[in-house]
């Protein structure tokens, strides 16, 4: 199992497995649908974004990376798919996928217009969420606000995600290359 080779401390509860398969599944869909060129209703496609697995991986990676400061019951409730981890979700996939839309048989302005508004109630949701949660530390929290703020430099007005040779690839030089010494 992937996740005893990586965290060999972590004891989640033994259905780590059946974690995989449930984000595995949306995802292998997403899949089918470009194998056929299959264009899906955007109620349909939106459904699959909820349940991309990379936040929950990248926060999970995190997690481990926080030590004992996350706790078993942090997982639980990554596990558990909140509302807050599926809002980052779909702010991710909204903020990637501006384009194809088959709902709004309007113009490109106009359907990122729509994207727009749709990633700034996302963003509202997050906020109340990142305000009225319970049962997690603040420093788990305060991880999850960091994911879904670098949502915001990766696609910010370019794909930096998939295609990071371009800002992305900038910035990290910035931060990890050519620092500035004081």
């Amino acid at each position: 199992m992937v996740v005893a080779r990586i965290a060999p401390d972590y004891d989640g509860g033994g259905d780590d497995d059946v974690q995989v398969k449930a984000f595995v599944k949306p995802n292998f869909e997403h899949a089918k649908w470009a194998q056929s060129a299959h264009l899906p209703s955007f109620e349909e496609y939106m459904e699959v974004a909820e349940v991309k697995i990379t936040p929950y991986v990248v926060l999970a990676g995190c997690f481990m990376c926080l030590g004992k400061m996350a706790t078993k019951e942090a997982y639980e409730w990554l596990k558990s798919r909140p509302r807050l981890i599926k809002s980052v979700c779909v702010r991710g996939r909204l903020m990637n996928d501006i384009t194809g839309l088959k709902k709004y048989r309007v113009t490109k302005q106009d359907a990122l217009r729509e994207l727009h508004q749709m990633v700034t109630d996302t963003d509202n949701i997050i906020n109340e969420e990142l305000l009225m949660t319970n049962g997690v530390s603040r420093l788990v929290l305060k991880t999850i606000m960091g994911l879904a703020q670098s949502i915001s430099v990766f696609y910010n007005g370019y794909e930096g995600f998939t295609f990071p040779k371009g800002k992305i690839k900038e910035y990290m030089n910035s931060m990890f290359v050519d620092q500035i010494s004081l």
